[in-house]
């Protein structure tokens, strides 16, 4: 009689054939096989430990919560999570202003609860507390108080410990008739102490978002961020806050005093790649091209330069008709940050101009795939299809730009964009209907 067949899944098989064969080892062998066995099993478990203990995270232990709040159910915890929540999607717009690698230790804030992984935690701790007391856990203590008076008015208070803002504090009053919106004015503010050139960070894409002018465009709250960090003593962060203000003047086409603070920051800090490509791209605004280019190739020499330094430079080199030059700074770029819309988009750019449309049209597939809602990349798409001589799909493609953008096309663009967009037949008019067979 035939055997069924083994069902079991072949990486399954061979585990379980390893284990037997292990199983049946001598007992002489057992004293050198088992060390590697521990070891192989304990390694992952290390490097997270020791990957933990070298990152400073920002810990938000639960809320101390009057009881008329704790009655309607928000709990400390469940005010805590709310809290993190917030601060998360604040800090997801870190790299919305460029800055030096070093300064966010590769990584945006590491925001969690307390308490999560007891064992994992206090291993890291203890080695934080012993070994890299410099990466202590930054601990936002936060506790809510009901106003007397007023049935409905709280004030939370929040005191920082830890960290390069320890023992700074503040309170935020709310009331409970909006929750998301005072959970959110509270993470707010906690970022302001904590983290606070990623709360301009975050305040800078929100402007953006409005898809202002350079001249109406209000960065206001930016720089008032920028300016309490450049004010707190000894704050490690004031590299940051110097590049950021450059990056603001930039922004507003303030090219000249942007120069100026460039220089003057560089002084401090000579070697940050951020403030090097600040100073390249207020030359290029200056129209001073060969000496922007030599800022900006400083600066992706420099050893904590990002792929910005190199999109950056990519994009002077662009504009300078140097497009061989370009087309390999958008591959660096490419190649130290994956999957970067801006990266994508520029090198696309680059290889229509060096008459490689193929190579271009499938980047600017990749940056639509990844943003659908960008319509310059649609545009460059039609140009490298109308290099191509397939004006068909380029009409396309320049319909779908004047979709999502009615003014990011050239005239000529957006005359064959009509062609691309589909049209909807008249209604028949009632005397060229069929007759009715029935009449």
């Amino acid at each position: 009689m035939s055997s069924l067949p083994d069902r079991r899944p072949a990486g399954l098989s061979q585990v379980l054939f390893l284990i037997g064969l292990i199983s049946r080892l001598p007992g002489v062998a057992w004293p050198f096989v088992l060390p590697w066995i521990i070891l192989v099993l304990a390694g992952p478990f290390c490097w997270l430990v020791i990957s933990g203990a070298l990152t400073q995270h920002v810990l938000v232990p639960p809320v101390e919560t009057p009881k008329a709040l704790a009655d309607t159910g928000y709990t400390p915890e469940f005010l805590a999570e709310r809290i993190l929540a917030a601060m998360r999607g604040i800090s997801s717009d870190s790299d919305a202003v460029p800055h030096d690698v070093s300064l966010a230790d590769n990584d945006s804030p590491d925001i969690k609860l307390p308490g999560e992984d007891m064992s994992y935690a206090s291993i890291v701790g203890f080695l934080k507390s012993t070994l890299f007391r410099n990466k202590q856990d930054v601990v936002v203590h936060i506790g809510i108080t009901h106003v007397n008076g007023s049935a409905d008015a709280y004030v939370a208070h929040i005191q920082i410990e830890n960290g390069p803002f320890n023992a700074m504090h503040d309170d935020v009053a709310f009331t409970g008739t909006d929750f998301n919106q005072s959970m959110r004015d509270i993470a707010i503010e906690v970022m302001r102490l904590v983290e606070p050139n990623t709360l301009a960070s975050h305040v800078f894409a929100a402007v953006q978002k409005t898809r202002c002018s350079p001249g109406q465009c209000d960065y206001s709250e930016v720089e008032a961020i920028y300016d309490d960090v450049l004010g707190r003593p000894g704050s490690m962060q004031h590299q940051w806050a110097l590049a950021g203000k450059g990056w603001l003047l930039l922004r507003q086409n303030r090219s000249e005093e942007a120069e100026q603070q460039s220089r003057d920051a560089l002084l401090l800090y000579p070697h940050s790649a951020v403030l090097r490509a600040n100073l390249g791209i207020a030359l290029e605004q200056e129209r001073r091209i060969d000496a922007a280019i030599e800022e900006l190739r400083a600066g992706a020499h420099e050893r904590w330069s990002t792929a910005e330094n190199q999109r950056l430079l990519g994009d002077v080199l662009l504009h300078a008709h140097r497009y061989a030059e370009a087309v390999s700074a958008f591959h660096r770029a490419d190649e130290m940050h994956r999957d970067d819309v801006n990266i994508l988009h520029d090198w696309g750019e680059a290889l229509i101009d060096n008459g490689q449309y193929d190579a271009a049209i499938v980047k600017l597939a990749h940056a639509v795939e990844l943003r659908p809602d960008f319509a310059p990349s649609y545009e460059l798409w039609g140009q490298a299809l109308e290099g191509e001589g397939d004006f068909s799909h380029a009409a396309q493609k320049y319909a779908e730009a004047d979709k999502r953008d009615s003014g990011a096309l050239t005239p000529h663009e957006k005359q064959l964009a009509m062609l691309g967009t589909p049209r909807r037949l008249p209604p028949v008019s009632a005397s060229l209907q069929a007759p009715d067979r029935h009449a």
